[in-house]
């Protein structure tokens, strides 16, 4: 063999062996941290099983946690060696996360899907960027209630005594933030800027109902089955648990309206394999990806030009212009500010106050 054959020999040898072994070598791995239980088994069906198939390069583990506040802990723990890449969170915990450098900000030239999605809750730019928007709701038992309710007052029905679970995991939710607002509207006060006192005392009043504040499996299940008959939810859960339920867990958004709640995805400071995250985050941003997770779990999309069937429209309160007529207005930016001054009071006050 002459010595060009041997060196042709040579190259097609290197660049099979590159082929073969190329893809290991060249592969990318990313955790992506989010909401457990059904939001991570929609999520993984509608947007990040899809992504891989069009990005096989890139695979993607989702580690799902109990709530914003949990995702929070594992970021500040993790500061100095993160394990994870991307995180779905709630927007003001994302502030304090910003604050706290546990997040990155992005280049949006690098996350083109950005410039599409709607303004609401943009507050942190690329540093956490809307991904989905929601609505707190009034969850009840069909079988409990022959007049469906329509207030929020049904929490404080004293033929509910017992019944009542409430999702405040030791006053470090973002519901029993919600509820506070809610409450403190109920009682007069609209400004809880001002004062939450009203708010308190009303939900003081209220727990020695409640039959627990860490409902397990969940607030869902319990009211679904009959464990409970009243409590608070999110709407895009609430519809989720509502198709397997056979309509036993019914939502409402009260009279007195009801608060929007945003979850945003972050990049997480000095985290490995970063092209790679933002070539997720922009997929996750993109409509089709969007479309298909409001489609699967009921959530509003956030990129402006996703496009979702009449059927899906009807039963997320956010794309109805009546219902968003009634948002309460909560400027998540001062809840980030405030969120350990709305929460005291529930572990010092109000759950005490239940036992």
């Amino acid at each position: 063999m002459n010595q060009i054959s041997k060196c042709t020999l040579s190259i097609a040898l290197f660049a099979v062996t590159m082929t073969a072994g190329g893809y290991a070598a060249n592969a990318s791995d990313i955790t992506v941290m989010g909401y457990r239980g059904p939001f991570e088994e929609n999520y993984v069906k509608s947007v990040i099983e899809p992504f891989m198939k069009g990005h096989p390069d890139i695979k993607v583990t989702y580690f799902g946690v109990q709530n914003a506040a949990t995702s929070l802990g594992n970021m500040r723990a993790q500061r100095d060696a993160p394990q994870v890449n991307a995180v779905i969170y709630d927007l003001s915990v994302a502030k304090i996360a910003q604050e706290e450098g546990l997040v990155a900000d992005l280049n949006t030239d690098k996350i083109p899907n950005y410039a599409d999605i709607s303004e609401i809750g943009k507050d942190l730019g690329a540093a956490a960027v809307p991904v989905t928007y929601d609505t707190l709701s009034l969850i009840y038992n069909r079988d409990a209630f022959p007049n469906p309710p329509t207030s929020w007052e049904a929490l404080w029905d004293q033929k509910q005594d017992g019944k009542i679970v409430l999702p405040a995991q030791g006053g470090g939710d973002i519901q029993a933030i919600l509820l506070t607002i809610i409450a403190n509207r109920l009682a007069g006060e609209d400004d809880y800027k001002k004062t939450i006192e009203p708010g308190v005392d009303k939900l003081v009043e209220l727990a020695p109902r409640v039959q627990t504040w860490e409902p397990k499996p969940d607030t869902y299940t319990l009211v679904g089955n009959g464990t409970a008959t009243v409590s608070i939810g999110y709407n895009a859960r609430s519809q989720f648990f509502f198709d397997h339920t056979e309509g036993r867990l019914q939502s409402v958004g009260p009279v007195e309206g009801t608060a929007s709640q945003i979850n945003v995805i972050s990049a997480i400071k000095n985290a490995s394999e970063q092209e790679a995250t933002e070539t997720f985050i922009n997929y996750a941003l993109n409509p089709e990806a969007q479309t298909a997770f409001a489609k699967a779990m009921f959530y509003a999309p956030t990129n402006t030009k996703a496009e979702v069937d009449e059927a899906t429209r009807k039963r997320i309160p956010l794309m109805d212009p009546a219902q968003r007529a009634k948002l309460i207005n909560v400027d998540w930016m001062s809840i980030g500010d405030m969120r350990e001054s709305i929460l005291q009071p529930w572990r010092r006050q109000i759950i005490p106050a239940g036992r």
